[in-house]
């Protein structure tokens, strides 16, 4: 789409079921040469033995032999007269004057394929073993589920054209161009297993900063159900606005430049502003970068690389030990935030930067929000959200800042800030904004607010930072006396 701006990317978990299809085929095949042409011959009007041999230039007892062959095949009748005609098996294999004959023949095949459960949409043989994690789940109707494999059986005959030019079905259907296969019936339909579908949304914004529609499924064979049942499920993550506690964390970490991009009246970012602050960053490499979407993105993952690049090379260079100094993550309280395979992409390099073969670089830590030491339903999604990184992750009692802010702090050197602002009525899902920066006082000042909160309590006994993720509820807290 032109002249839009991707401000948010969202995973959408759609159910499938993968299933074993047997079915039966008709495949309309052609003739061999003489087989056909004689045919042909006496498709168009009877004819003598002489005549087909002076026709193809066959001795007498060539074409003895090859109009026996119809004879037996029973494809051809020897009138009192001499002359051959077709018979009601041949006469069946036309269907005008002239045209090509073609040999229906009845033969069984299978298939292990995947539909959705939405739209029903063949998916083909080899879809990805994807994971339900990192992403939004969506519900579809229960019937859908419940009787699966006979909706599959009615949409495979609906598709089985599509399907079989797909390339999804065996090769054997079709032996060379002339074949025309189509289903005859389903035998069965046995469901396997069932499996996500992984959409992958980009929330988007035009020139004016204004919301655009979403854009279509090209896997699927329609959109629109789906559709809905996102919006059912934006609808129930929404969240109220959040721009005064925004403003506030701001203020907090001494950030006037981001709140300057949003339009006072509208809500909306301003992209004028944006670009604007993009251009002045531009001519100062170091210091501030300021980028739009989650951290984890493709882009913005790429620019925090790049900013990064300088200290890990620095610190592998270095005959200083620096193994020990922290690199830490600290997750919002968002409900899109980690909805998104590119996180697990994320939290993979995170991890495998953290050394060399011959040293240690940092130590990562990764803080995931949870209410309470005994939120053991929050940890366990966690836990399933984190694998394998759980003994990297440690269960953090939201709250910094409100609970909209993001950051990445890699001690002594740089900063990562993302405020994740709720705007409803302007835009479906949050809106990530946030910047790099490898200014000192900023990194400082940043990190003695994280630090703070983290070493932090939320009341007695109830130090903010619950541990390992991996060990969370594994023993109990004592109580208060």
């Amino acid at each position: 789409m032109e002249d839009t701006t991707t401000y948010h990317e969202i995973d959408f978990l759609l159910p499938a079921q993968r299933f074993n299809i047997n079915f039966c085929y008709v495949t309309q095949k052609g003739l061999p040469f003489v087989r056909e042409y004689v045919l042909r011959l006496v498709h168009l009007a009877p004819m003598t033995t002489s005549q087909i041999a002076t026709f193809f230039g066959f001795s007498r007892k060539e074409a003895e032999e090859a109009i026996q062959d119809l004879v037996n095949r029973d494809e051809l009748n020897l009138t009192e007269s001499a002359r051959l005609t077709l018979t009601e098996k041949s006469a069946s294999y036309f269907t005008e004057v002239g045209e090509v004959p073609r040999l229906s023949l009845l033969r069984d095949s299978g298939a292990r394929l995947t539909f959705d459960l939405a739209t029903f949409t063949c998916l083909g043989r080899d879809v990805a073993q994807e994971k339900w994690k990192a992403g939004v789940r969506l519900d579809v109707d229960d019937d859908n589920a419940a009787r699966s494999e006979l909706h599959v059986e009615k949409h495979f005959q609906r598709q089985f054209n599509q399907i079989l030019h797909q390339g999804f079905l065996s090769k054997s259907l079709i032996d060379d161009e002339k074949d025309f296969p189509s289903v005859y019936t389903v035998n069965s339909v046995n469901k396997i297993r069932a499996v996500p579908l992984r959409l992958t949304v980009k929330f988007q914004f035009d020139t004016d900063g204004r919301s655009v529609e979403r854009e279509d499924f090209e896997i699927l064979n329609s959109s629109d159900y789906v559709h809905e049942r996102i919006t059912v499920e934006l609808d129930r993550l929404a969240r109220p606005a959040n721009s005064m506690e925004i403003a506030k964390a701001m203020s907090q970490i001494g950030d006037s430049d981001t709140l300057k991009l949003f339009d006072s009246k509208s809500n909306a970012i301003n992209l004028q502003f944006l670009d604007d602050l993009l251009r002045l960053e531009s001519n100062n490499p170091k210091g501030r970068s300021t980028f739009l979407g989650p951290i984890y993105s493709h882009a913005n993952w790429g620019l925090l690389q790049k900013k990064l690049a300088p200290a890990l090379k620095s610190r592998i260079e270095s005959k200083t030990d620096v193994g020990q100094g922290s690199f830490l993550w600290l997750a919002p309280s968002d409900p899109y935030w980690s909805k998104s395979i590119r996180l697990i992409t994320a939290l993979s390099d995170f991890v495998r930067k953290a050394s060399t073969k011959e040293k240690s670089l940092y130590l990562p830590t990764i803080y995931f929000p949870v209410s309470g030491p005994d939120d053991f339903k929050a940890a366990k999604l966690w836990k399933q959200e984190l694998d394998p990184y759980t003994d990297r992750a440690h269960a953090l009692i939201e709250g910094f800042l409100g609970g909209n802010v993001e950051i990445m702090l890699l001690e002594g050197e740089l900063v990562a800030v993302v405020y994740h602002m709720s705007i409803p009525g302007t835009y479906p899902v949050t809106l990530p904004l946030g910047f790099i920066s490898d200014d000192q006082k900023v990194v400082a000042a940043v990190g003695q607010l994280v630090n703070a909160y983290i070493k932090g309590s939320s009341g007695l006994d109830r130090p903010n930072d619950c541990g390992l993720l991996s060990k969370f509820g594994n023993s109990a807290r004592p109580r208060p006396k």
